[in-house]
């Protein structure tokens, strides 16, 4: 007879897709720069998840866990360690980050569908180009849609890498900016082959590419297509990705 647990179920994956499910109270993760962070399970599964920072040996370091909104549904943490700490008379708030809400929807088949970003890229990348809230969704299709969607909406006889659809120029405190991205798999592979590319820092770029176009950038003169040029050379840096347009 096998015995009941309320202890949560963790599953862990793996580098190579595969999954592990295992029962436990408490889960260390390790970084390996003297950070440790501790979730704390309660048990009966489904109620506060604690999260504690760590630096064990350290009696002088203080871990700081920085925490911002990725997404709608998800919470970016950050460890940060401090030595001395000293009180300060003054502190401004902190700038709220802009709120990213992400629907990422794939038409692919066969090995389209294999060179696809995951969710989880596209959200990272994505994140990265936001000024202000923002209400996307993310396509990712084969070639006939993109070319059918490139044909019907810029009367261009062919599918190209990506598609912006803006669905608002103004976002308020209540109304985020709303658009779609539209990746043509196929296309962004060819160019990253064509180009020498890593496919992923490829499809990185496209994504704030189209993200900077939802939020107003242009690249139709000159100076505006060097300051957009240059934005997203920051932010791909910022990523750790190579100039784009080197």
């Amino acid at each position: 007879m096998t015995k009941q647990t309320n202890k949560p179920r963790i599953t862990v994956a793996g580098g190579d897709g595969k999954n592990n499910r295992i029962r436990a109270e408490r889960l260390e993760i390790d970084f390996g720069d003297g950070r440790r962070l501790l979730l704390s399970f309660p048990e009966n599964g489904w109620s506060d998840l604690e999260i504690e920072a760590d630096v064990p040996g350290d009696k002088a370091a203080v871990p700081i866990i920085n925490m911002q909104p990725g997404a709608c549904n998800v919470i970016n943490l950050r460890i940060d360690i401090h030595h001395d700490l000293l009180p300060v008379e003054t502190a401004d708030s902190p700038r709220t980050p802009p709120m990213l809400n992400l629907a990422v929807q794939k038409a692919l088949e066969g090995a389209d569908r294999l060179n696809a970003p995951k969710k989880h890229q596209i959200r990272r990348w994505a994140q990265a180009a936001l000024l202000r809230n923002v209400e996307a969704a993310v396509r990712l299709v084969g070639e006939a849609e993109g070319c059918e969607l490139n044909k019907n909406y810029r009367g261009k006889d062919y599918a190209t890498n990506v598609l912006t659809f803006p669905y608002s120029s103004e976002a308020s405190d209540d109304a985020p900016l709303r658009g779609d991205l539209v990746l043509c798999v196929p296309v962004v592979t060819r160019e990253a082959n064509e180009q020498g590319k890593p496919l992923d820092a490829h499809f990185a770029h496209l994504v704030v590419h189209g993200m900077l176009h939802l939020q107003g950038f242009d690249h139709q003169g000159k100076n505006d297509a060097e300051s957009m040029e240059t934005r997203e050379r920051d932010i791909l840096r910022s990523l750790g990705y190579a100039d784009p347009y080197a």
